[in-house]
């Protein structure tokens, strides 16, 4: 296709807070609807959002797509793996979506269990 993007990171800056994906301590304990434009509150203090911009040839910049949550699902191919498993995610009946998540050396071996083809 010939053409090419700069991916660029929001680190040490304001700029998940100012498009609501951020939450400082204060806003998540008053329970406030803060999360995706205001459409529902948000339990931890780093939410998943991805924001799309457009410079033209005068160097003005166009906000020109963001998406939240599940609209999030088409950039992380571990999502569709998961999707095909029998639990799925392992959502339902968790305090906070993915709460069970972990950096991959924080995870604790669980024991084998017996299934119907092992003992």
């Amino acid at each position: 296709m010939g053409w090419t993007f700069d991916w660029l990171s929001s680190a040490n800056s304001d700029f998940n807070h100012d498009f609501a994906v951020s939450f400082t301590p204060e806003e998540l304990k008053s329970g406030a609807k803060i999360y995706n434009f205001g459409t529902s509150g948000f339990g931890v203090e780093e939410a998943p959002g991805i924001s799309v911009f457009y410079r033209d040839e005068a160097g003005n910049i166009f906000h020109t797509y963001s998406c939240f949550a599940r609209g999030l699902d088409m950039m992380n191919a571990a999502y569709h793996y998961l999707d095909l498993t029998p639990l799925g995610r392992h959502e339902e009946g968790l305090p906070y979506p993915m709460d069970w998540v972990r950096h991959r050396d924080q995870y604790q071996p669980t024991p084998v269990q017996a299934s119907c083809c092992h003992s």
